[in-house]
């Protein structure tokens, strides 16, 4: 089961940041980074995850992935959807997503089936 807070506290902390610090560069809440860290929130939106990879320099998918994904955000990519950087068995997903943008599936309705999803799993 992918722990979205344990790995961005992980990554915050190999970065020598503070959760304020993140905050700031970020632009999300250190209200919202304090829940995900402490596990009383499991999920949270597509952008918020993309916000806290860029604000941490990392590929979206670091945040995501089970294993650690090390390719600097800044040094391999120059654009947001390269800043993914899926793994060759995780471009179905990216498909996905894309279908999803072009049927215009709202980000908040992609966020429940995520939340949906994710408890099916379990």
């Amino acid at each position: 089961m992918l722990e979205l807070g344990k790995r961005l506290k992980e990554i915050r902390k190999s970065k020598n940041l503070s959760a304020a610090e993140l905050s700031q560069q970020s632009g999300v809440a250190r209200s919202l980074i304090s829940q995900l860290e402490s596990g009383k929130r499991q999920s949270t939106s597509i952008d918020t995850v993309y916000r806290l990879a860029k604000a941490l320099d990392v590929p979206v998918a670091s945040l995501l992935a089970e294993t650690p994904v090390t390719t600097s955000y800044a040094a391999k990519h120059g654009n947001q959807e390269s800043s993914l950087y899926f793994k060759e068995g995780d471009l179905a997903y990216l498909q996905t997503l894309r279908k999803a943008k072009e049927a215009g599936l709202t980000p908040e309705l992609l966020n429940e089936l995520i939340d949906v999803i994710l408890r099916i799993r379990k």
